[in-house]
């Protein structure tokens, strides 16, 4: 059995590791996931999930009402087992079938008035934890879409970060992941964790912190990669403090994305952040769903997106880690990505568009509280 943190960039050996570990499982694997679709990856997953089953090992998972819409009944069917219990996250307030599996909302016409007012309050967390001693966290939901199967290149895949961790903070995702699953974090409103690992004394001070606590104990540099780019006011406004502090402060967008406006709101930021001394890349080798930042000498890893969604309405989850080599895997792939980046300047901000395309990016800035 392996130990320590790993970090995993290919999808393939990112799966390969989690089902092993599944298939290693003795007593109790806890998921929780945003999507978790049955196609390749997900039956593999699943036909693991199945097996743990079989060899008497508890399993609690908690799928989200929306991101697993296509198969949360079908996943549900499957898993229908003594040793397993399935929860869907705020199902959608149509989908009557997945009430009964639903997080507890009431009853009758209550749950559908409750299901109505969180149908944009969604599970986007990514964490699977396995007999309390392993965790694995990241990007990666269960499905096929992160080996961007549809590519014509048969080496493409996403641009993802996915992390195997054990140890002490293990035990506090456990219990975070029991107090979501007994409903005990307020109304599962937007709750945004970032836990802490290695140095006790920084654990006990601070166990759960806010990423603006985060930004501000920068000085030397902040490194971001984000799939979606669209930062709330008090996150601008660190970032740009921290660039006016001297703190080396670079942000890797995507210049494509699976959500094909992202790319437009991104950029409708960039003046403001070139001005501010900001420097800022786009990422154009593959579709980036990585939600990192090399933070001085720790680094963040997670689901969360730099985005209103993210930080005001979903349930995300991600982990600050000061492991020197993580650290060091981090920010060489981040300098390896520039690589791979077009630098913008304030000469070369990219208001190039048509003029009918560029308002499509400020339009979806107005919206950006729903986005």
């Amino acid at each position: 059995m392996r130990t320590g943190q790993q970090l995993f960039f290919h999808p393939e050996e990112y799966f390969a590791g989690l089902i092993e570990d599944i298939d290693n499982a003795q007593t109790r694997i806890a998921l929780e996931m945003y999507i978790f679709e049955l196609d390749k990856v997900g039956n593999r997953v699943l036909a693991a999930l199945e097996r743990a089953a079989a060899r008497q090992v508890r399993l609690q998972v908690l799928i989200d009402g929306v991101g697993s819409y296509r198969d949360a009944n079908a996943i549900a069917t499957r898993l229908d087992t003594a040793q397993c219990e399935l929860r869907v996250f705020h199902p959608l307030p149509w989908d009557f079938a997945l009430y009964r599996r639903a997080l507890g909302a009431g009853r009758g016409i209550s749950r559908i008035l409750y299901f109505l007012a969180s149908v944009n309050h969604r599970d986007h967390r990514k964490l699977c934890i396995i007999d309390g001693k392993t965790a694995w966290l990241g990007s990666y939901n269960i499905t096929d879409d992160h080996f961007d199967l549809h590519s014509t290149r048969a080496d493409d895949y996403w641009h993802d970060t996915g992390l195997r961790v054990t140890g002490p903070v293990v035990n506090r995702l456990a219990t975070n992941f029991s107090e979501v699953w007994e409903r005990k974090t307020g109304n599962l409103r937007k709750r945004s964790l970032y836990f802490l690992s290695g140095d006790e004394v920084r654990r006990r001070r601070q166990r759960k912190l806010q990423l603006v606590q985060v930004l501000a104990l920068a000085r030397q540099r902040v490194w971001i990669t984000n799939a979606y780019f669209n930062p709330t006011y008090r996150v601008l406004r660190a970032l740009k403090t921290c660039a006016s502090n001297g703190v080396s402060v670079k942000l890797i967008v995507p210049a494509r994305s699976d959500v094909v406006f992202f790319p437009l709101l991104a950029r409708s930021y960039y003046s403001d952040l070139l001005q501010a001394g900001i420097q800022v890349y786009e990422y154009d080798k593959r579709v980036l769903h990585s939600k990192t930042m090399v933070i001085d000498d720790q680094a963040l890893v997670g689901s969360t997106n730099l985005n209103y969604r993210s930080l005001f309405h979903d349930q995300e989850l991600d982990l600050l880690i000061d492991d020197g080599d993580i650290v060091s895997r981090l920010q060489s792939r981040f300098e390896q990505d520039i690589e791979d980046c077009r630098e913008i300047t304030l000469l070369r901000n990219p208001r190039r568009h048509p003029l009918l395309i560029r308002p499509l990016g400020w339009l979806a800035r107005f919206l950006r509280y729903w986005l």
